[in-house]
């Protein structure tokens, strides 16, 4: 039974079409693709790659639970009171040749935290051999080579979920310049873990890591403490992914508190490193800084901004 490897473009690239649809673990298409649709059963994987920046990256995947003909699909009021794959919503005679769709196993399929990257060496390990062309940038030749849907065998699908679990627990975040759309990606634990291994960033040579997703006697968790030790202050640090608003505030707050009483620091400063504030909140996060709290901003190569 097939499985495949599918690359696609985003809502905006794709004439306002976003399909797949991850959040739900749509899929549709027609044609010949639909024929390959058609060819699917329950148990096989769909994983699907796009470009980001000046790679490729596989950024989900679907174990395939059911398939149908769109035509059937739209008569069944219990799949068209769920989804909105735009497949669902043409009309009979706006149908294409072999129009399917397919939806994935909602608990077993699954958006990546962290894209893998597509690899000559990736390529050269899976069953059927990719021809990459060497007179071309390794993004394009990649991409020329999987221009058309890849077909994989168990053994590719076993690869690759085996890749990408080792490649989420690794992290992502390095030194080098990252893109506006990997900037997106970028997972609180990875941010947690630069500034763990780079402490100086959040004021100097004499910032060192006391504690790192330490555990509270009231289960609540901080992310890191770390300690100045020019001045004997300790630094409660708490990550957002995104733009924040007073519920941080107040959980860093919380954190200070504990750490003075549990923990018995006299001098506790906090700082919420996050990707900007909601603007509501802005006048009372900045002034913030009379509760010794501070609000941090990371960028596009991971320095953190005052």
């Amino acid at each position: 039974m097939p499985s495949f490897l599918i690359g696609y473009k985003d809502a905006d690239k794709n004439s306002g079409h976003e399909d797949p649809m991850l959040h739900e673990f749509t899929y549709g298409d027609l044609k010949v693709n639909g024929e390959k649709l058609l060819s699917l059963k329950k148990g096989n994987f769909l994983f699907f790659h796009k470009s980001i920046y000046d790679k490729r990256y596989i950024t989900a995947y679907y174990l395939v639970e059911e398939v149908h003909l769109v035509r059937k699909a739209i008569k069944d009021p219990l799949i068209m009171g769920k989804y909105n794959n735009h497949h669902l919503q043409k009309s009979s005679d706006q149908l294409g040749i072999n129009e399917t769709v397919v939806f994935g196993n909602p608990l077993r399929s699954k958006v990546l935290d962290v894209p893998l990257e597509i690899t000559k060496g990736l390529l050269s390990q899976l069953s059927r051999k990719a021809n990459l062309n060497p007179d071309q940038t390794q993004l394009a030749a990649i991409s020329s080579a999987l221009r058309t849907w890849k077909e994989l065998n168990q053994q590719d699908v076993n690869l690759l979920i085996s890749l990408i679990h080792e490649n989420e627990k690794a992290g992502r975040l390095t030194n080098t310049t990252l893109s506006t759309e990997e900037v997106y990606q970028v997972l609180e634990r990875d941010i947690e873990k630069f500034i763990a291994n780079n402490p100086e960033i959040l004021g100097g040579k004499n910032i060192t890591i006391e504690k790192q997703q330490y555990i509270f006697s009231d289960e609540s968790r901080l992310d890191l403490l770390l300690h100045d030790t020019s001045t004997n202050c300790s630094i409660v640090v708490e990550i957002k992914k995104g733009k924040i608003g007073r519920e941080a505030k107040e959980q860093i707050k919380h954190y200070m508190r504990l750490c003075k009483e549990e923990l018995g620091y006299s001098d506790v400063k906090g700082i919420i490193i996050c990707d900007g504030i909601l603007p509501y909140f802005e006048n009372e996060l900045l002034d913030a800084k009379k509760e010794n709290i501070s609000v941090q901003t990371y960028g596009w190569r991971l320095h953190i901004n005052d």
